[in-house]
């Protein structure tokens, strides 16, 4: 008896601390559009910081990869490729994000771009022409729904930008196209392995698309600022996420990864003073919610199937 129970503190030990990595986790990704709106406020210069974050990242996931004694197969040349490409939407989501905050403020944004949440099964439905199961259709329509009450225009008081609304949607279609392309490559490699070469696909766009307006420099106002991005929105959030999620179910990973958008909602309201709207604070639970429905009677219908004889 000690024994079992030694081992279920453990085992608790273990879930709790998988789920405070990936609560951390979605804290992180709440933080870019707040370090993004301080960074202008200093009058730092965006295409500086969206190139040299890139290189951050890149710097670092290559160091965590190439000096980790756990190496864990090699990536084709083929899925090093695509890996590469997929840096291309990668960079599109940071650009039109980071456009859309300038538009609608970080809350706003943050709520467009969780639209991948939709947006992500509806691209995969389409590539493998299947039918979208009816509980996602209904997710679907609840967060519409959220949407439409946390912008004011259930009342016909429409509060949104139309630009940043459009930014924002980019933001979350280059989002969804991103989950889509990493799930298909290097499954069995390393997180970190993937994220080098998702990161260097995307420092090379950024060059590539902003040359005659990047200046990069170690030494200046605007690497600081793409340090502090880099770190909170692709190196913690990776690291955090590759030890949490292995420690907890897919259930509750799933609605704790939520918490990114209240998450943004109270940075916003605490650090750059924006206003929150009730109706916001109405939309925000709506999509939330919504968003953990699926995960929940889905769990629900495993654990009554395993319990079939």
């Amino acid at each position: 008896m000690p024994g079992n129970s030694q081992g279920a503190i453990i085992m608790l030990n273990k879930h709790a601390s998988g789920a405070v990595m990936i609560i951390l986790g979605a804290i992180c990704y709440a933080l870019p559009g707040i370090i993004m709106s301080l960074a202008i406020g200093h009058g730092a210069h965006i295409s500086n910081i969206i190139a040299t974050q890139y290189l951050f990242s890149f710097i670092l996931f290559f160091v965590l990869s190439e000096f980790s004694s756990n190496k864990k197969g090699v990536i084709s040349p083929k899925e090093k490729g695509i890996a590469l490409f997929t840096g291309v939407p990668l960079f599109g989501v940071t650009y039109c994000f980071f456009s859309a905050v300038a538009y609608v403020g970080v809350p706003t944004a943050t709520l467009l771009i969780m639209q991948s949440s939709w947006i992500a099964p509806l691209m995969t439905s389409l590539i493998k022409r299947s039918r979208i199961a009816r509980q996602d259709i209904v997710a679907l329509l609840c967060i519409i729904s959220g949407v439409v009450i946390a912008t004011g225009a259930f009342g016909g008081h429409v509060t949104l930008n139309m630009t940043g609304l459009l930014w924002g949607l980019s933001a979350a279609c280059c989002y969804s196209m991103v989950i889509l392309c990493s799930s298909q490559i290097a499954t069995s490699n390393r997180v970190t392995d993937k994220a080098k070469l998702l990161t260097l696909g995307a420092f090379i766009t950024a060059i590539c698309v902003m040359k005659d307006h990047v200046t990069i420099s170690p030494f200046t106002t605007d690497s600081f600022w793409s340090l502090l991005t880099a770190m909170f929105s692709s190196v913690l959030p990776v690291l955090l996420f590759g030890l949490g999620m292995p420690r907890t179910s897919q259930t509750l990973a799933g609605m704790l990864v939520t918490l990114e958008l209240p998450a943004a909602y109270v940075f916003s309201y605490l650090i750059l003073a924006e206003k929150i709207t009730m109706s916001q604070i109405v939309g925000c639970l709506i999509i939330v919610i919504s968003m953990m429905i699926p995960k929940v009677s889905s769990a629900l219908r495993h654990r009554k199937m395993s319990k079939v004889p």
